[in-house]
């Protein structure tokens, strides 16, 4: 229900913008149980052609206020029903966000939290494997344990390690290297190719953050996920689809402000590219040790804050991402973490990298409470 007010706030909107959120099954029940519980009203909008005039009318039997005739009895009207959240609804949306954002936010980032509200118009969302997670996908270290055949145990025993302590591009260079099932990145990427696309979960019923991002409007997403997931709601989001970048196939950065479209843009390659997926520690340093990545990373971040999201900021993947990351783009930027330790927290401060830290319990209540911090920013 939060979701429809995100959509619509206050404002007057009709049944078909909600099939761009919801199932297209679930949009009637929907709005039947917003007017039951006297959540919502149902209005009728019409056209009255004889004046070229648009009014709201609350029954079909009242009188156009143009042209006098019953709108029910007329052929000169054009009627579409139409619906308001009334501001009681309103008022517990509120209520409610405001319950879970005491219950989810740690009380001492609160100012970190401010800092990122300021940020919200120059803001970037970057979006790592956490947010497909909901979606029956791997992350990276349970991928990387998928892929783990054809080692001795010895090898086993240090692949396994080396995934444990976030290295997954080592990981990756021991598997290369000694398993017996693999002598190329080329297999390796079918392999991850079709791990993704056999384990993911079209249900579009399960909770996830994808929508909660989207709502950002942001001009560009950037992803180190191979999968489109992203791309897929943004699109019906959007009502229209465009083709996600990979940001080393990009020819020219102007492409990208030449039109008025959110851009999905991998940073690590597409799962419908395997020859784009960056799968080895050589290429991760060829990808940000390359000029031309350089200057389009800079032209796409210009004046903005990333905000980190789904990502762990313990694994040696991600810290050595955002230091390639921060080297081109020195500014400050945000990440939402869980239950960090106040000299975890020093040590990305350190790093200009502010956390948004949210008290969780388990991992059933993240999704929740990533769209908590979301929704203070819309």
């Amino acid at each position: 229900m939060s979701d429809i007010s995100d959509i619509v706030k206050d404002e007057n909107f009709f049944k078909e913008r909600l099939f761009y959120y919801l199932e297209d099954s679930i949009v009637e029940k929907v709005l039947n149980e917003l007017i039951k519980e006297g959540f919502s009203s149902k209005y009728f909008m019409y056209d009255c052609e004889i004046t070229d005039s648009v009014e709201y009318a609350v029954s079909l039997k009242e009188k156009c206020e143009f042209c006098d005739e019953v709108l029910n009895e007329s052929e000169n009207h054009v009627i579409s029903e139409s619906y308001r959240l009334n501001s009681h609804f309103l008022s517990l949306i509120r209520e409610q966000r405001k319950e879970n954002l005491n219950k989810f936010l740690d009380p001492t980032y609160i100012q970190n939290l401010e800092r990122l509200k300021s940020k919200t118009r120059k803001l970037i969302p970057f979006i790592g494997a956490g947010v497909s997670v909901p979606f029956n996908l791997p992350d990276w270290g349970d991928l990387l344990l998928k892929l783990n055949k054809g080692l001795n145990p010895t090898d086993q025993e240090m692949y396994e390690y080396l995934i444990k302590e976030g290295d997954y591009f080592r990981a990756l260079s021991v598997l290369k290297t000694y398993s017996v099932s693999y002598s190329s990145d080329v297999e390796i990427k079918r392999d991850i190719k079709q791990i993704l696309k056999s384990e993911y979960n079209k249900n579009t019923s399960i909770e996830h953050n994808v929508n909660d991002i989207l709502k950002l409007e942001s001009q560009f997403f950037v992803t180190t996920d191979y999968d489109n997931i992203l791309s897929e709601y943004r699109g019906k989001y959007r009502d229209d689809f465009v083709t996600p970048l990979v940001l080393k196939d990009l020819e020219d950065v102007q492409d990208l402000f030449s039109n008025d479209t959110q851009q999905v843009i991998h940073l690590h390659g597409n799962i419908d590219i395997p020859s784009s997926m960056i799968v080895s520690e050589e290429d991760y340093e060829k990808l940000y040790n390359d000029s031309k990545i350089e200057s389009i990373l800079n032209a796409i971040m210009a004046n903005s804050s990333l905000l980190f999201i789904g990502f762990s900021f313990k694994d040696k993947y991600f810290k050595d991402l955002y230091k390639m990351i921060h080297n081109n783009i020195k500014r400050e930027h945000f990440i939402i973490v869980a239950n960090l330790h106040p000299i975890e927290s020093k040590d990305l401060l350190g790093q200009n990298l502010i956390p948004i830290n949210l008290k969780i319990g388990n991992k059933d209540e993240y999704t929740l409470a990533i769209k908590t911090i979301l929704e203070e920013l819309y």
